[in-house]
């Protein structure tokens, strides 16, 4: 009797764990992936490294296929944010994703340090003069976690919501499939 108790008392205890782990799905903790994050990064580019894309080239293109629901348009995919803004990640390019606000103006790109689906792989972010933005470790398809540059979590995307530490939704986005 000792021994089913002691094992129901197990158990027990072992749930609520079990239950916090599976509620984020998180893959991995904030501290670890704040160390591979920040691990031998490059904090400024030039200031003409992204000049061709200070300007949506397929501004008219893209905003109407945002517009009517589609996310993938002939070499590209396309990824809309719930604040207006959306990404272009071109397919022959799987080392940059361009990020445009509605006007189609260029306010961000992502260097990867591996090909977008290769993971995990790490995501440097610099404004359109090559400054450094953010940090982000991409655990999977379904799992980032972005960083200021004082190392400190801005948001963890899991699947298409962006939560902040408290797990509060900051953002969220439609990708394409």
């Amino acid at each position: 009797m000792k021994k089913i108790i002691l094992t129901t008392l197990a158990i027990l205890l072992a749930l609520p764990a079990s239950a916090l782990i599976l509620q984020g799905n998180a893959e991995i903790n904030t501290q670890a992936a704040r160390e591979e994050t920040f691990n031998n990064i490059n904090y400024a580019l030039g200031p003409n490294e992204f000049r061709d894309y200070w300007n949506d080239p397929n501004y008219a293109i893209n905003y109407n296929a945002l517009k009517n629901g589609s996310n993938k348009v002939a070499n590209r995919q396309l990824s809309l944010f719930s604040d207006g803004t959306y990404g272009v990640r071109y397919l022959n390019d799987p080392y940059h994703n361009y990020y445009y606000d509605e006007n189609g103006i260029l306010f961000k790109v992502d260097v990867l340090n591996k090909p977008y689906n290769v993971y995990p792989h790490r995501s440097v972010a610099y404004n359109r003069y090559g400054a450094f933005k953010n940090a982000t470790y991409v655990v999977s398809k379904n799992e980032q976690y972005l960083y200021d540059i004082n190392k400190n979590l801005l948001g963890h995307w899991v699947e298409n919501a962006c939560y902040d530490e408290n797990g509060n939704v900051l953002m969220l986005r439609k990708n394409a499939e």
